[in-house]
Formats: structure tokens, C-alpha cells, sequence
């Protein structure tokens, strides 16, 4: 601001310049990939980092089904203890956060290994955070890390107690590399939690972890990746960067996705390709920002215990349509989009994800999921869509 005189009188010119939003591209430290990795990846714990008591969190089907078994094999050659905490529920609790913290307290962890589903790894994000921060709460984070654009961390990357290391199961869906996380407090509110602190340290994308998956864990991969990787593309936060991994992971999907559905011989490049999908859209989504179509899957299967991935499904081709009805600029976006990918314009991606969802078999729809869960289907139906508000352009 300058103050100019003349003629008697005080001028105050203020010069206004443009302003950028300001970017940046962060993934985890490490990430290990192809099939049978995981055991070269593990021996950095102990040669690099001399860990010596690390902490599993995985889902309970898988424990029972011996997922950790090999796991638990593997540190034990390297010398490294373990002690497995399974007891992960449907719904994501502030109680079940501080069960697990209080077992990492006793065990007097310094490695976190989360082995599983988003349900695990977010679970394990969660209980990491209260481990390494004692003294703070979840409304206080609700309240001040709700969006990544915070770059203040939650706890001091150069003091952190345990390195913090990702396991996906399900060919991944994108929680192994990105910095956020949803709990159910103690008033049965629906909080999500986005900081750079929740990123993981070391990714292990192994598919040999795919094989024999239990039903309950191995339905409907995919879609939450596909829907990752879309709104990051459209995202007033993409860039260069953040298109290169988003455009990838959709190629990657449309064309190995249905060949992960197919019964009988395993395609093991199939499910190569698609969970190295489930993490380039979960890096794109992880510098620019939350897809809506998540946040509201993710709220759907925690309040009505409906699997995300199949609400994400369900919704994906409606919050697209619901985009590119309302805001022009987003719907040049995913015509270029779909140009890209081999398609003709925004409608005709809206198109392609419902064949895409044929050719996988996936016949849910809006309607059997109504007569599943009438509660479900009025909150979709009254909040998600009618009250559905374009992001700002």
C-alpha cells in the first residue's frame, strides 16, 4: 500500500497482484511394488531404521484366514518382535482408536505395520497419531486438520517414536498413500481427518496378498480408485503432477478392472495393474484433494454399514452427471478427460463407467440397495444428490 498527496488530498493506491494457489506434491518416504516384495521391503526396518517392536493392525477376516502369518514370520527372521491387534470393527470408534493405543503404549511400540483393508489402515493412521501426540483429542483435530491445505502437522516428523509402514489388501484403495482418515466419535458423528501427518513412511504394494482374499474383504475393488483418480483430475488443486498419476490410474482401471472380476484363473498382471492404480489415483488425490464421491461412500458405510466400495459404485456415474450439469468449467475438464482416455466428452465418461460396471458384474443399483436399506437410500437420495453443491471454480 502507498499514500500519495496532492492537491490538498490523501490518495491511497493499493496495488493488487495476481496470486496463484500455491501446490505441492508429497508421497510417502518409500514405496515398494510388484509381486513378493514385501520381504526386501521389511528388511529396512531393521537394517535402516534398527526398529525392534512393531505393532499390526488388520482386519479381523484376515487375521483369522492367517494374513499375518507370513508377516509375522518375516520380522521375526530380522529380529524384530510383534503383536497383532485385529480387533477392528464395521464402524471406525474413537473407542476402538484408544484400545489400540493403549496395547501400542504397553507393547512400547516403535513400528506401526497396518495389513489390510481402509478399514485397517485408517484405524492404524488414527490410533499412530494419539500414540505419537498423547495430550490431544479428536474434536480438536476435526476442528483444525479437515483439509490438507493446513500445512501445519499434527505431530513433529523429526521426533515421531515409530515408523509407519502400509500394507493394502483389496488391491489397495488409495488409503496406503494418502494423508487422511474418518472416525465415528462418541456421539455417533462422522469425522474426517486430513494432515500429512497420517501418511504412511513406507508403502508395500505386494500382490501376493490378493490370493484367497475372504468374500467380505474381497468385494468390489475399484471404484473408489477410479472415483480417487477422476476428481483429482478435476480438482481446482490439479496440476502437471497430480494429472500424470490421476490419467494412469484411470487408464489402468478401465482397462485390467474387469479382468480382476473374472472367475476362475488368477490374472495376476490384472491385479498388478490394478493395485498400482488404487495408489497413483490415492497420490493424486493426496496433493490436491478428497473426492466427494469417497467422502460420502465412506460416510455411507459407516453410518449404514453398506461397503464403500459399493456405495462409491452406486453414486460415482451420479455425482459426475451432477458436475458437469452444474458447472461448465468441470465438465471441459472431464471431456478432455475422456478424450485422453478414448472417449468422446464428459457424457460419454459418465457412460463408460456404467459399462465398465457391466463388464464387471456389478449389477447393484440405487434401486436394490432402496430395498436393502430404506434408511440409506432417503439419506442418499434427500442429502447427497439434492443437496450435492458443485465445488468452486
Amino acid at each position: 500500500m502507498t499514500i500519495c498527496t496532492g492537491c490538498g488530498r490523501a490518495f491511497i493506491l493499493i496495488k493488487y497482484e495476481r496470486c496463484e494457489i500455491m501446490l505441492w506434491f508429497r508421497v510417502p518416504e518409500k514405496i515398494y511394488f510388484k509381486k513378493g516384495c514385501m520381504e526386501l521391503a521389511l528388511d529396512e526396518l531393521k537394517a535402516v531404521y534398527n526398529k525392534k517392536r512393531a505393532f499390526i493392525v488388520t482386519d479381523s477376516e484376515l487375521y483369522k484366514n492367517g494374513y499375518t502369518n507370513e508377516l509375522e514370520k518375516k520380522l521375526k527372521s530380522i529380529g524384530i518382535q510383534s503383536t497383532v491387534f485385529s480387533n477392528i470393527r464395521p464402524v471406525i470408534t474413537l473407542s476402538c482408536i484408544e484400545e489400540g493405543v493403549k496395547a501400542m503404549k504397553l507393547f512400547d511400540t516403535d513400528t506401526v505395520i497396518a495389513l489390510g483393508t481402509d478399514k485397517a489402515i485408517n484405524t492404524a493412521k488414527l490410533m499412530r497419531v494419539f500414540y505419537e501426540k498423547p495430550d490431544t483429542d479428536l474434536a480438536f483435530l476435526n476442528e483444525h486438520y479437515h483439509s490438507i491445505r493446513n500445512t501445519e502437522e499434527i505431530f513433529s516428523h523429526e521426533n515421531r517414536k515409530t515408523q509407519f509402514v502400509v500394507i493394502p489388501v483389496l488391491y489397495g484403495n488409495g488409503s496406503e498413500v494418502m494423508p487422511y482418515a474418518e472416525v465415528i466419535d462418541n456421539n455417533n458423528n462422522y469425522c474426517p481427518i486430513a494432515n500429512y501427518s497420517l501418511m504412511p513412511d513406507m508403502c508395500i504394494i505386494d500382490s501376493d496378498y490378493y490370493n484367497g482374499l475372504p468374500e467380505k474383504i474381497g468385494y468390489a475393488p475399484g471404484f473408489n480408485q477410479l472415483a480417487h483418480a477422476l476428481f483429482a483430475y478435476s480438482s481446482s488443486f490439479s496440476s502437471e503432477y497430480t494429472n500424470s498419476f490421476a490419467i494412469q490410474a484411470i487408464k489402468n482401471i478401465f482397462e485390467y478392472l474387469p479382468s480382476v472380476y473374472r472367475n476362475g484363473q488368477r490374472n495376476i498382471i490384472a491385479e498388478e495393474k490394478i493395485s498400482e492404480a488404487s495408489a497413483m489415483a490415492g497420490i493424486a488425490a493426496a496433493n490436491t484433494e478428497m473426492s466427494i464421491c469417497s467422502v460420502i461412500s465412506n460416510a455411507l458405510s459407516e453410518l449404514f454399514n453398506i461397503d464403500s466400495n459399493v456405495a462409491c459404485a452406486i453414486i460415482l456415474p451420479r455425482i459426475i452427471n451432477s458436475d458437469i450439469i452444474k458447472s461448465e468449467m468441470i465438465r471441459k475438464k472431464f471431456s478432455e478427460l475422456a478424450k485422453i482416455i478414448g472417449m468422446n466428452d464428459a457424457d460419454g465418461l459418465v457412460s463408460g463407467i456404467e459399462k465398465l460396471k457391466d463388464k464387471c458384474g456389478f449389477q447393484e443399483r440405487i434401486s436394490k440397495l432402496k430395498e436393502e436399506n430404506e434408511r440409506a437410500f432417503i439419506f442418499m437420495d434427500e442429502h447427497v444428490f439434492q443437496d450435492y453443491t458443485v465445488r468452486p471454480e
